[in-house]
């Protein structure tokens, strides 16, 4: 890492589902593998703080779906909570997570959900650059025009919410059918229109 890398990001430490103020073992090693970064000048980004999937998020919180105000006060509370808690030690956060295949929350809550979530990560890190993130925009051969489009139409909604989204986090998992270049190249201009930065936030080649 310290020879090959500039960037690096915990695969599992700080989604909802695993992470947790009060574990203290857990903490411990994000703080000491924070420390150890920052002591080889090796950045830090965040992933993920809302994965609106009951399968991602902890096991309570389905048991608030019919207790929307209490369901919006605890995810509220997760996303002010974690960003503080690693406020001016990391250089980005995926706010949300492939919500085009995951939004049991968005359904109880509203897709104004998602913009109030940015705000409160902006308020708990004012540097923090904040990011949605999703998968197959730029892999699956360039085909699945439904994501894609619904990815553009949720990033414009966050525009329009005036949410402090600062960049469009593409995955790049890749594998069987490649994307041709020319198409990638399109694809990339369409969502660059939109004035925010791109960055591929998860790459592998599997063929």
């Amino acid at each position: 890492i310290e020879k090959n890398f500039n960037r690096v990001v915990f695969e599992n430490d700080l989604k909802w589902h695993t992470w947790r103020a009060d574990n203290a073992v857990a903490q411990k090693n994000i703080r000491e593998t924070l420390d150890w970064l920052d002591h080889n000048a090796i950045q830090t980004r965040g992933h993920c703080l809302v994965w609106p999937s009951w399968a991602y998020l902890p096991r309570d919180l389905a048991a608030l779906k019919d207790d929307p105000a209490a369901l919006r006060k605890r995810v509220a509370e997760h996303v002010t909570e974690e960003v503080a808690a690693y406020r001016g030690r990391l250089v980005e956060w995926d706010v949300v997570n492939e919500p085009f295949t995951n939004h049991v929350l968005m359904d109880i809550l509203g897709d104004d959900a998602m913009a109030d979530w940015f705000s409160l990560a902006r308020a708990a890190d004012p540097n923090v650059k904040l990011f949605l993130n999703d998968y197959n925009i730029l892999s699956a051969g360039g085909l699945d025009l439904q994501h894609q489009a619904h990815y553009e139409k949720t990033i414009r909604f966050l525009l329009d919410r005036k949410a402090p989204i600062g960049g469009i986090g593409m995955q790049g998992h890749f594998a069987g059918q490649l994307t041709p270049p020319e198409r990638m190249l399109s694809i990339l201009d369409r969502f660059a229109a939109l004035g925010l930065d791109i960055e591929i936030t998860e790459f592998d080649a599997d063929i």
